[in-house]
């Protein structure tokens, strides 16, 4: 069996649904993107790029990565001025630890023409022990959200010109929802389904969508790269029918951005970019609780929903070889908010209220062996309730906070010279 076969298949076996850190989605693509704050379109250091940006695999060669991630994701629940109970805090420390496996591989087919594999993980999972709406009859004393989408990014990519490569990429996997202590929401007039609003175990789809990019080396210092990434496509989950909107039907969003590298001098690099996740096209993100309003109910066509906006990303990412052996990382993300004041009851659901990361990392070079690390830290941010508990819950608001922190590191060999 080939090297390259070999890692095609750990790759594969590895896979696993996980959680992400900035909204659904992580902050970058692979542990040394996300040590530069997640930068992906215009510069590649790991094949783990080609999620971002499949047009890469001709710059990577021939090279493999395998790596971890872990971070911890708490979210905090403050509910007040209630008539059904007395103000309180809630924080979801039922699990609050995480762990995203990382890898990725790339193959050069000729002078013009490379192929690469990677994996896309992205997902919500905090667990209450000690529910927000253990207040609401129905409900009960823990509640916990389960989402996790893992996909295999297969990548093709070709030289156009001396300067610009173009790719594409078939994204392929599943996606898990369950749902827990949500049963004040089971019943005839708020869902169209009300045995299928909650508690009904781990329901799974697979789905799939493609990806397109380009980079551009504009001058011997500057490099461009752009790329769009479609919605992913599924089937409903069908047996939360009765609580996600369009019958279950829950797609990850598409993204869309681009960005420039610049080397200002040597062993210097510093990236720009921007990047949009579109939440409002999909109707169970997009709708908040003002559907009730209207006399629609949960799992309807245009049933309520999480009530995000969204979202525009925007990073700042350096680099810095001090030594041919050791490379040293810093990087800055800001994310707009995806939740709005008046949809926060829900909003305890997902670690979504970070606007801003900050990460550091290294690579140090040991005989053909690449060894990277990376830490980050997003500072606590609150979003406060305006109108968010309907008067039928007893009125009040929910207020939401999250705090999300963490560290990974990666191995990564090359095989050959650097195209």
């Amino acid at each position: 069996m080939s090297r390259f076969t070999f890692a095609a298949v750990a790759l594969c076996a590895t896979c696993s649904p996980a959680h992400a850190t900035l909204g659904v989605f992580e902050h970058g693509n692979g542990i040394q993107s996300l040590g530069m704050g997640g930068v992906t379109y215009s510069f590649a250091g790991e094949t783990t790029a080609l999620g971002g940006n499949p047009a890469h695999a001709l710059s990577l060669g021939d090279r493999y990565d395998v790596g971890i991630d872990f971070f911890t994701a708490t979210a905090k629940s403050y509910i007040h001025d209630n008539a059904l109970g007395p103000d309180e805090v809630y924080k979801s420390d039922g699990r609050s630890y995480y762990m995203i496996p990382q890898g990725g591989i790339s193959k050069r087919l000729g002078p013009d023409w490379a192929f690469g594999m990677t994996m896309l993980s992205a997902g919500l999972g905090p667990d209450y022990d000690g529910s927000p709406y253990a207040r609401f009859p129905g409900a009960s004393d823990r509640v916990s959200l389960y989402l996790a989408s893992t996909s295999i990014v297969s990548a093709l990519a070709y030289r156009l010109t001396d300067d610009i490569s173009v790719g594409a990429s078939l994204n392929t996997g599943y996606q898990v929802l369950e749902i827990k202590g949500l049963g004040f929401l089971a019943n005839d007039a708020l869902s169209v389904s009300p045995d299928h609003v909650t508690n009904q175990g781990k329901d799974g789809v697979f789905t799939f969508g493609a990806s397109l990019g380009f980079t551009w080396r504009i001058k011997p210092w500057l490099t461009a790269g752009a790329a769009y990434r479609t919605k992913n496509f599924n089937a409903q989950h069908d047996e939360y029918r009765g609580l996600v909107a369009r019958g279950g039907k829950l797609e990850l969003p598409s993204i869309y951005g681009g960005g420039i590298a610049i080397e200002p001098a040597l062993g210097w690099v510093v990236v720009v970019e921007a990047q949009r996740y579109t939440y409002r096209s999909e109707a169970a993100f997009r709708n908040g609780l003002a559907p009730f309003e209207q006399g629609e109910r949960l799992g309807g066509n245009d049933g309520p929903g999480f009530g995000f906006k969204d979202q525009n990303a925007y990073k700042l990412g350096i680099s810095y070889r001090t030594t041919p052996r050791l490379t040293l990382r810093a990087g800055f993300t800001y994310g707009t908010g995806m939740v709005s004041e008046r949809n926060t009851l829900f909003g305890a659901l997902g670690c979504l209220t970070p606007q801003e990361q900050y990460s550091l990392g290294a690579t140090y070079l040991w005989r053909d062996w690449e060894i990277t690390g990376y830490g980050f830290g997003s500072p606590t941010q609150r979003v406060n309730g305006d109108g968010s508990i309907p008067e039928a819950f007893g009125g009040g608001e929910a207020d939401v906070s999250d705090i999300v922190f963490g560290t990974g590191f990666s191995f990564g060999r090359r095989f050959g010279a650097r195209p």
